[in-house]
């Protein structure tokens, strides 16, 4: 939400749009000021790109657009207690961070650990490795050194 263009306004739709009428918008839209298809200055088209982008995200995922619903009329009301922020809610009253964070999935948990036992098997490998050459382990760099 920013400044007083509204993210329906920005896509041109209503705000009763279904997903679907909501997506075509934003397809003709993203055609029409993408930076590599537009006549527009670069910078100009990123910006107004970017808006676009946002409004679509904000709108297109059903919990974000019913808390931007419900934050449009708070502000239709005339009461400002909070601020919209990146797809964030920002409570001033309780300062709760309410966002669209989600679990790992188990093939994320999954790479996770399998990076930590490559971590620990190459630390344990150069470990063993200088221990074999007989260098020490608290040694200072030749740069240092000069």
């Amino acid at each position: 939400m920013k400044g007083e263009i509204s993210y329906y306004k920005i896509l041109g739709v209503d705000e009763n749009a279904s997903n679907h009428e909501l997506r075509k918008a934003f397809c003709k839209l993203s055609i029409e000021l993408h930076p590599d298809t537009t006549s527009l200055e670069i910078d100009d088209a990123k910006s107004k790109f970017q808006e676009v982008l946002e409004a679509y995200e904000n709108l297109n995922n059903s919990n974000l657009r019913k808390i931007y619903d419900d934050k449009l009329k708070e502000k239709s009301r005339g009461d400002n207690n909070s601020k919209v922020l990146n797809n964030l809610i920002i409570d001033s009253n309780k300062q709760n961070l309410i966002g669209n964070r989600r679990p790992f999935s188990n093939g994320e948990l999954f790479s996770l650990f399998l990076l930590i036992i490559i971590i620990s098997i190459c630390l344990i490998c150069s470990i063993f490795i200088a221990s074999f050459t007989g260098k020490e382990l608290d040694t200072v760099p030749l740069w240092l050194i000069k």
